[in-house]
């Protein structure tokens, strides 16, 4: 009888959870048009509703129909080789309409244009220099704007997403509702089959059963509090005001006493409150319930983490059985740093949308995770018994394994200074001895060749690696060096400017060049368009938050590091900037320029009208150009399967021995010496070059069960 008593309650249990759901995967086919239409909407689930905004979408066909408006829009499956179109609809109300363009400041809330963050398309397809306007009254028939994509024939495949861009109101459009997750594909099985790697083509029968998860964020004020009669409404006012202006002012979802950087508590009620435009000429009624069961707070300030638009919702999977789960962090402002049960393997793949060279076992980090704002993750999780575990956030000091001495300084979702629960919920998964589609034990043990664009960039010759920018416009300390330096002490700016003119770039490169850049963020989330990056060193203790040899297009913490960029195959310009999204509208933004060869030779005129000048292009013509060639890697001798050449790489579980580096004929023990021995003579000179011997070091590692003297010594500073 007891036991049958336990049975019901776990299935009762069961019975009230939240039932996982995905939006609809709609293939974009070959030569088809299809409309994407931004429109205001109802946003509800079981916590809260309010108004927000959506997408819905049209496929080709004179009897085709608009999707049901949703957050997130549906995902959009793009397959390499195909071309297509994107009729981007405005469906926004605004009679207020500026013909000029906003400068770091919020503003032009109705303005869109469309971003497809992750993609490796050249800007002229993704142009997010676009503003469409909105309609001037609800009878206008939407403004349109038509993006045509071609996806490269070897884009890699993985999961990305798309969002609005308008400079301004980047923050808020996403942060209420405008974001969508994008799947990138082959068109067939072949190269997966070629490689050994099946299980991991998304539409073959042997695959893992997949769901994609889209994580956003909600800071929700309830409707009683938003009487747009308190506090003041310009942030840049706020120093300096009365107490009762920063309560006020904080009502809505800003903390005054940061003044213009403070997005911590960032609502709707201020969009509202603050853009008359918007709210008087549209159908927009500021209404927000927080529903009086809600198991967060019961004061009318929440703020919600949710999973496809769904708060806390339960994940059902096979027991024993690996489910492959693709994360996307839309949060306008917060690092994700996820806690998943340790009684479950949890196995990552690759960040943004690129596998790693071997899976990354995130037992070996307590089973912990963290993402920036804007990046994906691809993961996979078995779990043995039969049980229900949640998936939570860790956001304050001292309770991750994985700590770092500047975690203080990432703004972590559920941080918050206020009574506002902690940890947060995302999502539940329970365990099950059904089948739920599961049927694979084993990881993997291969993934597909990487093309042109992620070749790996660690062992190129030093010949091939262009470190020093001659045409940077703009480098902070004036130097000549390749330098991304992300500032906010006394503006949001980028190497101390903050964004100023669309024709006006940090630097230029050349197509078809390796750069070497000394990235600082200082806290905030670098993502740069048209081409990844690959880190050079180790961040994060053993390698927390990225490892020696990953690819990012995404990607924040506190420290400095060296990254490097190929410049494949598109010339144009190329935008980067902070993805905690106020620093952006704020104006911590800056835009490159890629020259094609005839620009750079002088057989083209180059499209920007603040051309390099002929010495610098001198400078930069005279490097030599990247072979596609690699250094020959040290061999790693371990009796297990290693990375073949030219071809797929084994996801292998790698014990790596200090052993190792003594059977390479001395090399590596002379090359150490030496090392010790320069950098005695002559410190300032050989910091850089060593950081680069050691990059090389790390970049061979393979990730799995790691010793911790090992850890040591590859991460120390040489």
């Amino acid at each position: 009888m007891f036991i049958q008593l336990i049975i019901f309650a776990f299935a009762f249990i069961l019975s009230q959870a939240i039932e996982f759901a995905e939006p609809d995967i709609v293939t974009l086919e070959h030569g088809k048009t299809y409309y994407l239409r931004a429109e205001y909407c109802e946003i509800s689930n079981t916590e809260f509703r309010m108004s927000g905004r959506c997408w819905s979408l049209k496929g080709p066909g004179e009897n085709a129909e608009y999707s049901v408006a949703s957050s997130p829009g549906p995902t959009l499956k793009m397959i390499a080789g195909t071309t297509f179109s994107i009729v981007l609809q405005n469906n926004f109300v605004n009679s207020v309409q500026s013909e000029e363009d906003c400068h770091n400041s919020y503003c032009e809330m109705d303005k869109l244009n469309l971003h497809t963050h992750g993609l490796h398309i050249s800007s002229s397809q993704d142009d997010v220099l676009v503003d469409l306007k909105p309609r001037i009254s609800s009878s206008d028939v939407p403004n349109e704007y038509t993006y045509t994509y071609t996806i490269p024939e070897d884009h890699y495949p993985g999961v990305h997403w798309y969002h609005p861009h308008n400079h301004g109101a980047v923050s808020h459009q996403i942060h209420f509702g405008l974001f969508g997750a994008i799947i990138t594909e082959y068109p067939e099985s072949a190269k997966y089959e070629a490689a050994g790697c099946s299980e991991l083509y998304t539409d073959g029968d042997s695959a893992y059963q997949t769901n994609i998860l889209v994580f956003s964020s909600v800071y929700a004020v309830n409707t009683a509090l938003c009487t747009c009669e308190q506090g003041i409404l310009d942030v840049s006012t706020l120093e300096g005001s009365s107490n009762a202006a920063r309560e006020g002012a904080a009502a809505y979802g800003r903390c005054a006493e940061h003044g213009k950087n403070c997005f911590h508590q960032y609502s709707a009620c201020y969009e509202y409150c603050a853009f008359e435009g918007s709210r008087d000429d549209s159908d927009l009624d500021y209404d927000v319930e927080i529903t009086s069961d809600s198991d967060i707070d019961t004061d009318g300030i929440d703020q919600f983490g949710l999973v496809n638009g769904i708060y806390n919702p339960t994940i059902t999977i096979t027991q024993s059985k690996y489910r492959r789960l693709q994360f996307v962090n839309t949060m306008h402002q917060y690092y994700i740093h996820y806690k998943f049960p340790t009684e479950c393997t949890i196995l990552l793949l690759g960040y943004d949308g690129i596998f790693f060279d071997y899976y990354r076992n995130l037992n070996d980090f307590s089973n912990e995770l963290l993402l920036s704002s804007g990046s994906r993750a691809d993961l996979l999780i078995k779990c043995d018994a039969i049980d229900t575990y949640e998936v939570v956030t860790i956001s304050l000091d001292g309770q991750s394994a994985n700590e770092e001495s500047d975690f203080d300084t990432l703004e972590r979702f559920g941080s918050d200074q206020d009574d506002i629960d902690d940890p947060k919920k995302l999502f539940t998964i329970s365990v099950v001895s059904d089948n739920q589609g599961d049927s694979i034990s084993d990881p993997p043990t291969a993934i597909p060749e990487r093309p042109n664009y992620l070749k790996d960039l660690q062992n190129i010759e030093d010949t091939e690696i262009d470190s020093n920018c001659a045409c940077n416009q703009y480098s902070g300390d004036g130097s000549d060096l390749c330098y991304i330096h992300y500032s906010s002490k006394d503006l949001m700016a980028v190497n101390n400017e903050e964004f100023s003119d669309k024709d006006r770039y940090l630097t230029y490169m050349i197509q078809d060049r390796v750069y070497e850049f000394n990235l600082k963020t200082d806290r905030h989330v670098h993502h740069q368009h048209v081409y990844p990056f690959q880190v050079m060193e180790n961040i994060g203790t053993g390698g927390f938050i990225a490892q020696a040899g990953d690819f990012f297009d995404t990607m924040g913490a506190e420290s400095e590091r060296l990254v490097r960029t190929h410049t494949a195959d598109f010339s144009g310009y190329m935008m980067l900037h902070c993805h905690i999204l106020p620093h952006e509208d704020e104006g911590m933004m800056a835009l490159m320029y890629v020259l094609s060869e005839s620009e750079a030779a002088g057989t083209d005129t180059p499209s920007p009208s603040s051309s390099p000048t002929e010495d610098c292009l001198a400078d930069l013509i005279e490097r030599q150009a990247y072979s596609g060639s690699s250094a020959p890697s040290p061999t790693v001798n371990s009796g297990k399967p290693s990375k073949t050449k030219g071809g797929s790489s084994l996801f292998v579980d790698f014990q790596f021995n200090d052993l190792n580096l003594k059977q390479h004929n001395g090399i590596w023990i002379f090359s150490i010496i030496t090392m010790f021995m320069l950098l005695t003579l002559c410190n300032t000179c050989m910091i850089c070059q060593a950081r680069r011997r050691g990059s090389k070091i790390m970049g061979n590692r393979m990730y799995g069960v790691v010793d911790e003297k090992d850890i040591d010594y590859i991460d120390e500073d040489i």
